[in-house]
């Protein structure tokens, strides 16, 4: 392992060659940026020259600035996944339910582009000196099609060569047999200092100390409203449409989110602002006018939401205190997928 000052100004050297980026030509001179991605690979400048190389073509290729999820202005709440406010690091803080999306049936490539959507968008409201975003996954509604073992090691594949030492803390709430079965296949693939950054927590009690720990009274008191609102059956149209205001409570965000990045938005929108902060692309398209009628749920679907509401019987913290189920080969790992 070289010397650490020694190695960054070494890999800055070997990027020299490497043509800027449109955009963003200081990403890989930047030396947070070639701090990531030695970290990654334990300070090896070779891996980590590679790595860093391979994820430059592929912001080059795919050009993530100004990436969009087309599935949800297609679908409105295909994805729920989104920025709701920062944790006490000001670090963003970032949202999921299953049972508030309006699929039941994800693929890789709408899960990376919404992902990347998000988490672009999520470093434009990052304070220098914070580098990490936390995730929060409710898995309340989940189905195999909609998180697989398959899906989840294709998207955490994309986010680990590209976008490594992002991830500060992802915190499973009501994890069920499913999520049980999709934890255990992908995890194997992990680093362990990725495994470790995965908090699960059940019980009310546990949910509250964890949240307490690493958000500030609003965090908390919304995430405890989000959860609660989306447990109900069937689910209130303030909560299926998670892109519009409520008066009692607003899904779109903490009061302090809603009120910075929110709701100024389609004023700023009107000006060419270089590094603006878009919120989830529904929330866009009801600050422009565009979102489109919400497509009815499916029979299937529904019926999808009642058997996931039986598997959902205890109230374990413990990852291995819920009982797995079989997965299906369809939505298995490749067996040549390659460690992460």
């Amino acid at each position: 392992m070289a010397e650490k000052p020694s190695a960054i100004e070494e890999l800055r050297k070997r990027m020299e060659r490497v043509e800027p980026l449109e955009g963003e030509p200081e990403f890989f001179t930047n030396p947070e940026t070639l701090v990531r991605f030695l970290k990654a690979r334990e300070w090896d400048l070779d891996k980590a020259e590679k790595l860093l190389k391979n994820a430059v073509e592929w912001r080059r290729k795919n050009k993530p600035l100004t990436m969009d999820c087309r599935w949800c202005h297609e679908k409105p709440g295909f994805h729920n996944m989104r920025q709701v406010g920062f944790d006490e690091m000001g670090r963003p803080v970032i949202y999921s339910c299953f049972a508030q999306a309006s699929s039941r049936r994800n693929n890789v490539d709408d899960s990376i582009a919404h992902a990347t959507y998000l988490i672009e968008n999520a470093k434009v409201t990052m304070k220098p000196g914070i580098h990490t975003w936390v995730f929060i996954i409710d898995c309340t509604g989940m189905t195999v099609p909609a998180c697989s073992p398959k899906l989840g090691y294709g998207v955490t594949q994309v986010m680990s060569n590209h976008y490594p030492e992002r991830l500060g803390l992802v915190i499973c709430l009501n994890h069920n047999a499913l999520f049980q079965g999709v934890w255990k296949a992908i995890k194997v693939f992990l680093h362990q200092n990725t495994v470790a950054k995965v908090k699960f927590v059940r019980s009310k009690q546990k949910i509250l100390d964890v949240f307490h720990e690493y958000f500030n009274e609003e965090l908390t008191d919304w995430l405890i409203t989000e959860i609660k609102r989306n447990k109900t059956r069937p689910l209130t149209a303030s909560q299926k449409q998670f892109w519009k205001t409520d008066p009692v409570h607003d899904p779109r965000g903490t009061p302090s989110y809603v009120a910075k990045y929110v709701e100024p938005y389609a004023a700023k929108s009107l000006c060419n602002l270089k590094e603006l902060h878009k919120p989830h692309p529904n929330i866009v398209d009801e600050c422009k006018g565009d979102v489109q009628p919400i497509s009815a749920i499916s029979s299937a679907d529904l019926e999808l939401d009642d058997q996931l509401g039986d598997l959902d019987l205890d109230k374990s913290d413990d990852e291995n205190g819920v009982a797995e189920i079989e997965i299906s080969e369809e939505f298995q790992i490749p067996k040549d997928a390659e460690h992460l």
